[in-house]
C-alpha cells in the first residue's frame, strides 16, 4: 500500500541515470548526502515563501529529486558492490533529518498551526522508528504503509503548488491533517505487519 508499492517500476525508470553514475563510480554516500542537502534547501524554500511565494515552485522539483536520489543511492551501492551496514545507518539518519528539514519548513510558514506541525513531526519520526525496529528485532525493514516517505513528498509537492495558486486558503494546515491521519494509519499498519512477522509459529 502507498507509493512504495511501485518502487521497482520507479527504480527501473532511473536506470538511465544510474548506469552513468556506476560507470563514473560515484559513491552512494554522495547521493545520500546530496538528498539531505536538497531537503534543507526545500525546507528553506517553504519557509521563505512567506516573503516570496514563488519559492514554492521549487518544492515539487526538490521533493522529486530527493525521492530519486534516495532510490539511486541503494541501486548504485548494490551495483558498485559497496553496500555495507554503515551505508544503511547513514541512509536512515539522513532520511530522518531530511524529513525534519522539509516539515520544519512547513511548520514555520505563517498561518500554519504549530501544534499540528509538531504532531506530524513526532508521529513521522515514530513511524519511521517502528520500521527500523522491525529489522532490529529480526524481521524485515518496514517501508510500507499509507503514508511512507514518497507519499509525503508527493503530497507536499501538490500542497506547495496549491498554496501558490490559492494563497487565501489554509492549504498547508489541510496538508498536515492529511499527513497526520495517514501517519497514524501507517504506524498501525507497520506495527501489525511487524507483529505478524515476528510472532512465533506454532
Amino acid at each position: 500500500m502507498g507509493i512504495y508499492s511501485i518502487k521497482p517500476k520507479f527504480q527501473q525508470t532511473l536506470r538511465v541515470v544510474e548506469r552513468p553514475l556506476v560507470r563514473w563510480r560515484v559513491h552512494p554516500d554522495v547521493l545520500t548526502l546530496s538528498a539531505l542537502g536538497l531537503s534543507f534547501l526545500g525546507g528553506f524554500a517553504l519557509f521563505a515563501s512567506q516573503w516570496t511565494p514563488w519559492t514554492l515552485l521549487a518544492v515539487p522539483f526538490i521533493a522529486l529529486l530527493r525521492i530519486s536520489l534516495n532510490a539511486l543511492d541503494g541501486m548504485v551501492a548494490k551495483d558498485l558492490g559497496v553496500a555495507r551496514p554503515w551505508g544503511e545507518v547513514l541512509n536512515e539518519l539522513c532520511d530522518r533529518l531530511a524529513d525534519v528539514a522539509f516539515f520544519v519548513g512547513v511548520a514555520l510558514i505563517p498561518g500554519v498551526n504549530i501544534p499540528l506541525g509538531i504532531s506530524v513531526l513526532v508521529l513521522m519520526v515514530i513511524t519511521s522508528y517502528v520500521g527500523i525496529l522491525s529489522k532490529a528485532a529480526g524481521g524485515a525493514r518496514e517501508f510500507g504503509g499509507l503514508m511512507g516517505k514518497a507519499d509525503r513528498m508527493i503530497l507536499l509537492a501538490l500542497a506547495s503548488v496549491l498554496a501558490l495558486i490559492l494563497p487565501n486558503l489554509p492549504v498547508f494546515n489541510g496538508f498536515l491533517v492529511v499527513v497526520l491521519v495517514g501517519l497514524a494509519a501507517t504506524l498501525f499498519q507497520r506495527l501489525r505487519r511487524t507483529y505478524v512477522a515476528l510472532k512465533p509459529h506454532r
